[in-house]
């Protein structure tokens, strides 16, 4: 099995372990996907992420805008490489995430594709019917109405209420005010025992 990991850095010879505040693993680990498609989803020129895409039943990545145009926004002008790795390599190891590989030290590459344009090659891939792209203009009320209720939770889980000296911090604060200013304006006025009744209630239906 090939795996793929997705980045802006081009012209890598091998894979380095890393870690950032964003991951969702704290250890440095080089991160990596079965999947072409979501290796591409990963190259993005932000220092922060906000960003929804998942494998349906038939194995295409899905794609959900949050606001108008937010495909483009992200990924239109981004380049970058998805480099393709030996899967079979013992370094790499399955996570508890559904598709999600990791290895703690260096990793060959046997393949670079170099994308020009990440918004180009993602709309060739749905062209192709391997994305499914949900775009926000398209989504009905119910679907809107849960993603604002994700905003106010993540403005909390992430707790970007707080003010923070650290630069990529201010950069995401700053990107949810300007998008999504009414989410923002209710997280802010919540007090912390509506936060902590939000937070349980997720918590609890993720366990349905």
């Amino acid at each position: 099995m090939n795996l793929y990991h997705g980045t802006q850095i081009q012209n890598i010879k091998k894979l380095e372990p890393f870690a950032t505040q964003t991951n969702a693993i704290s250890k440095p680990v080089i991160c990596f996907t079965p999947s072409y498609c979501i290796a591409l989803f990963y190259i993005w020129n932000r220092s922060y992420k906000w960003v929804t895409f998942s494998e349906n039943e038939n194995g295409k990545v899905v794609f959900v805008e949050h606001y108008d145009n937010m495909l483009y926004d992200f990924y239109s002008k981004v380049t970058g490489s998805i480099y393709e790795c030996n899967g079979d390599n013992p370094a790499i190891t399955p996570t508890h995430m559904k598709g999600v590989y990791t290895s703690e030290i260096s990793i060959s590459i046997e393949k670079e594709t170099q994308i020009g344009n990440v918004y180009n090659e993602i709309l060739k891939q749905e062209s192709l019917g391997k994305i499914i792209i949900r775009r926000y203009s398209q989504l009905s009320l119910d679907d809107k109405n849960k993603i604002f209720k994700q905003t106010v939770r993540a403005i909390h889980m992430q707790k970007l209420l707080i003010p923070s000296d650290y630069v990529p911090k201010q950069e995401q604060v700053r990107f949810v005010q300007t998008y999504f200013p009414q989410a923002w304006d209710v997280a802010s006025k919540m007090t912390t025992t509506e936060v902590n009744q939000m937070i349980c209630e997720w918590r609890t239906s993720l366990k349905k």
